[in-house]
């Protein structure tokens, strides 16, 4: 049996139509992955922003709180703020001995009551200061 030119074209048609069909499944395959992972990472990413924007309201809230409580206390140039002994204020110099002990962010959070973010910010702070 011999095949004829245009059974030969239709045969080589047909291998080049399954070729691509299977690219085509992979190529799907691959991209509903793709998807799937940044889908994931969009989540994350916006429970991420979530903990910050509630970190740095409640540190704004804070710090109100303070500013509200100096001017409503004026203090005498020549006295200092006890830091260590202010209610106000111990969470957040807990924080800094618990940085300089080499503890992480996460466990300084934990400890001390503060946001993620504020114990981050603390760190960064602390950092810095360690630099200079």
């Amino acid at each position: 049996m011999q095949l004829t030119p245009l059974e030969i074209g239709l045969v080589i048609t047909l291998f080049i139509a399954i070729v691509a069909l299977i690219v085509a499944i992979k190529s799907y395959g691959v991209a509903r992955s793709q998807q799937e992972h940044t889908e994931r990472l969009i989540q994350k990413l916006t429970r991420d922003l979530a903990v910050s924007n509630s970190g740095s309201v409640g540190m704004g809230q804070r710090l109100l709180a303070m500013e509200k409580r100096l001017q409503e206390e004026p203090k005498k140039a020549d006295q200092k703020i006890d830091y260590y002994n202010d209610d106000d204020f111990q969470p957040y110099s807990q924080a800094a001995q618990l940085f300089k002990m080499g503890l992480d962010a996460e466990e300084v959070a934990r400890r001390c009551g503060l946001s993620r973010a504020e114990a981050s910010l603390i760190q960064m702070m602390q950092m810095k200061s360690d630099v200079k």
